[in-house]
């Protein structure tokens, strides 16, 4: 196998996490509209997950840098080795490590944003549980 396919190899994976993440966000901006239909006044919850949304973001941002990265990889490798030419061959894989690294930062803001996920479903239901203790 040629070095230019590698990183479009990669490309499906990635183009999976979009697609997740997309959902996320959506299902996250559905929650926060249903908080501000409801008059809600825990404004704690919802910035919250406002801030959860934009991690989510960031991290989709790196996912689609990484797709670009990538991509922009296997051409450059694809054309010198079409070209049959070792000049700047580090330009490829410099292309690569950024795609990489792109990569590794996205899956850093979804572990960070699962792990708000969850402390933001902590805070829903405590706050459920407090609305219903007898007073």
């Amino acid at each position: 196998m040629e070095n230019w396919v590698i990183p479009l190899t990669l490309l499906p994976g990635i183009g999976m996490l979009i697609l997740s993440t997309a959902h996320l966000s959506t299902a996250i901006s559905d929650e926060i509209n249903y908080l501000f239909r409801n008059d809600t006044e825990d404004t704690e919850l919802i910035k919250i997950k406002i801030s959860q949304l934009f991690l989510l973001n960031v991290a989709k941002v790196c996912l689609y840098l990484s797709i670009g990265v990538f991509s922009i990889a296997g051409l450059i490798e694809a054309f010198f080795t079409l070209q049959h030419s070792m000049l700047n061959e580090s330009y490829g894989k410099t292309l690569l490590v950024i795609g990489v690294l792109s990569l590794v930062v996205a899956v850093g803001f979804l572990i960070a944003f699962s792990i708000r996920q969850v402390k933001i479903k902590r805070v829903q239901f405590l706050n459920r549980i407090d609305r219903n203790k007898p007073q």
